[in-house]
C-alpha cells in the first residue's frame, strides 16, 4: 500500500541541498502547496480545539449545519445543502434530529410552500456560544507558549486570511 500522506520526492532532490533532516516529516517544507499547508496546519492548530468541543454529542456535520445556521442565519434546506456540499436528504434527518434536541426549528418557506426554512433555536444558539468559548479557550491554551506580540501577530494574520478568503 502506498503511504499518501507525504508528497513523493525524487532521490535527486532528496539529496541536493534543501533537503530536510529525516524525522522532521515535511515540518516547514517549501514545497507543499501553500493552501494544503495552511489547511493541515489550522485544522489541527485552530479548528480541533473548536470541533473537539462538540466530541461524543454530534457529528461533524451536524455541528457544520449549527455552525452554518449561526453564522448565516436561516436557510433553506436546498440551501443548506449546497453550501455543506451535501444531499438535501442528509440535511433532511441532521434537521429531524436537531429539531428533536432543540437545537433547530424549521418552518414553511413564506416564497415557496414546497420549501422549508431551518433557524437555531434560542437554545441552538446558545449550544453554539457555549462551544465557541470552550474552542476559543483550548485555542488560547494552545497559543499560550507564544509571547502577546507573537500572539497579536496571529490574530492579525488569521483575521487577514479570513477576511482575503471572504472575498474570493
Amino acid at each position: 500500500m502506498t503511504d499518501h500522506s507525504q508528497p513523493a520526492v525524487d532521490d535527486d532532490a532528496a539529496a541536493g541541498a534543501g533537503a530536510e533532516p529525516a524525522g522532521e516529516k515535511n515540518a516547514g517544507n517549501a514545497t507543499l502547496a501553500p493552501a494544503y499547508r495552511m489547511r493541515v496546519v489550522f485544522e489541527r492548530k485552530v479548528v480541533a480545539p473548536y470541533r473537539d468541543t462538540y466530541r461524543g454529542e454530534l457529528g461533524q456535520a451536524q455541528v457544520e449545519l449549527l455552525e452554518l445556521l449561526y453564522q448565516r442565519g436561516p436557510l433553506r434546506q436546498r440551501e443548506a445543502a449546497e453550501e455543506l456540499r451535501t444531499s438535501k436528504q442528509h440535511v433532511s434527518k441532521m434537521v429531524a434530529r436537531l429539531e428533536q434536541m432543540g437545537y433547530v426549528r424549521q418552518g414553511a418557506d413564506d416564497a415557496d410552500a414546497r420549501s422549508h426554512v431551518v433557524a437555531l433555536s434560542g437554545t441552538g444558539r446558545d449550544y453554539v456560544d457555549l462551544h465557541i468559548a470552550e474552542g476559543s479557550k483550548r485555542a488560547r491554551e494552545l497559543f499560550s507558549h507564544l509571547s502577546s506580540a507573537e500572539r497579536a501577530e496571529l490574530d492579525q494574520a488569521m483575521l487577514t486570511v479570513a477576511r482575503l478568503l471572504e472575498k474570493a
